[in-house]
């Protein structure tokens, strides 16, 4: 009788290890230090006041690429990033688009709100952060490493799918019975 051992896979080559870590570290790298170097400012959407129904419109979730811009160069239809007069009662920064720039300031609306924001923008810094590049859905996952409900969960996730895998591994297989020895002179 032949005895045969099962198949194992073969241990990982270090060129198969870098390209595992291009795979994972590569799109994450490319998302913090690319627009770094390229000089924009990165944030995420998180809400819904750009989410309209233009074609060009900024939905939550989204990541937004921003450059510093020239107040004179700015434009109708631009879409900027700003902290809102104090008399308004919004707190935070905003992200909305130009829908008038002239002599007494910059009037700004949100794609998804019927109406110009009630307050006109006049500007401190002679330059705003424009937005530049939208990369839709990207952002959730930003939004959620940021929910320490959502990481609790996914922490929690990969616990108990760990904890299955290392249990599968070392769980015996079935028993097997003993080989017996049949001799071909057996008395009777």
């Amino acid at each position: 009788m032949e005895i045969t051992t099962a198949p194992h896979r073969p241990a990982s080559t270090p060129w198969g290890r870098l390209v595992a870590l291009v795979v994972i570290l590569g799109p994450v790298t490319i998302l913090v230090l690319l627009p770094i170097g390229l000089g924009l400012q990165r944030y995420v959407m998180t809400g819904d006041s750009m989410a309209g129904d233009r074609d060009d419109s900024i939905p939550r979730g989204t990541v937004v690429f921003e450059r510093m811009t020239p107040v004179s160069d700015l434009r109708s239809g631009d879409v900027i990033t700003y902290r809102p007069p104090a008399s308004s009662g919004v707190e935070g920064m905003v992200t909305h688009r130009i829908v008038e720039v002239g002599p007494g300031g910059i009037r700004t609306q949100g794609d998804a709100n019927p109406a110009p924001d009630p307050w006109v923008l006049d500007p401190q810094s002679p330059v705003v952060p424009r937005v530049v590049y939208a990369l839709p859905y990207v952002g959730y996952a930003y939004l959620a490493l940021a929910d320490p409900l959502l990481w609790l969960l996914a922490v929690g996730g990969v616990g108990l799918v760990l904890l299955a895998v290392t249990s599968a591994i070392r769980r015996p297989g079935p028993p097997t019975a003993a080989p017996v020895r049949v001799d071909a002179d057996v008395e009777q």
